[in-house]
């Protein structure tokens, strides 16, 4: 009888530890489950009231190249200066995010830091640096990407990978080459087309001529 009150009070005191058991996880579940959902209340609000970061970025002459000032190009000779352009911006505002850290990044790992201002007559906020080609510099079509860094987070712009609109090197001279190259076949077919207007005219019969 002893060892039967015995087993029936181990049997009891496991029965009941393992409903304190299944009461106490249920308990944590429900506990966890509201935490989770607060959690994720929260994450989704920071969302909400971040920024939507742009990005913007392009490159133009400089104002040592007194033909062309301010000119959006991709194409520049050794020893020209190009100058980096980036705008970034808050999309749900529209407005300029005057305290990112801004940042270009050519190809070769060469980091250059870009300063904040006012540019053209519209006083544009813009960030910007020049970057003087070396001369001794690789010719070809040149990467770059332009990284700011608002409140931590870095966001990104790189032109379109179309080798043809790519930021491309070239040698001292080269523009004036093609630029002569392209006047004279321009000029050549030209000439082409008027002495075939004029064959085409001799070649007409006059008036009266062929009539029977």
């Amino acid at each position: 009888m002893k060892w039967k009150a015995k087993g029936s009070l181990i049997a009891s005191a496991l029965l009941a530890s393992m409903i304190a058991a299944g009461c106490t996880e249920e308990d944590v579940q429900v506990v966890d489950s509201e935490q989770s959902t607060a959690e994720t209340e929260t994450t989704e609000k920071a969302a909400s009231e971040a920024p939507a970061v742009v990005v913007k970025g392009d490159t133009i002459n400089s104002h040592f190249q007194a033909d062309a000032v301010c000119v959006v190009d991709s194409r520049f000779e050794r020893g020209h200066s190009i100058v980096f352009r980036a705008n970034v911006i808050d999309s749900k505002t529209n407005e300029t995010i005057e305290d990112a850290k801004v940042k270009v990044v050519l190809g070769n790992g060469e980091e250059y830091e870009m300063k904040m201002g006012p540019h053209g007559e519209e006083g544009t906020i813009l960030w910007t640096v020049l970057w003087t080609i070396p001369d001794d510099f690789p010719t070809g079509t040149l990467d770059y990407k332009i990284i700011a860094d608002v409140d931590g987070t870095e966001y990104t712009h790189e032109p379109f990978n179309v080798s043809l609109s790519k930021l491309t090197i070239l040698e001292k001279g080269a523009e004036e080459k093609l630029t002569a190259e392209a006047k004279a076949a321009a000029e050549a077919k030209a000439q082409e087309e008027a002495e075939g207007g004029g064959e085409n005219a001799e070649q007409q019969p006059a008036d009266g001529e062929g009539d029977a």
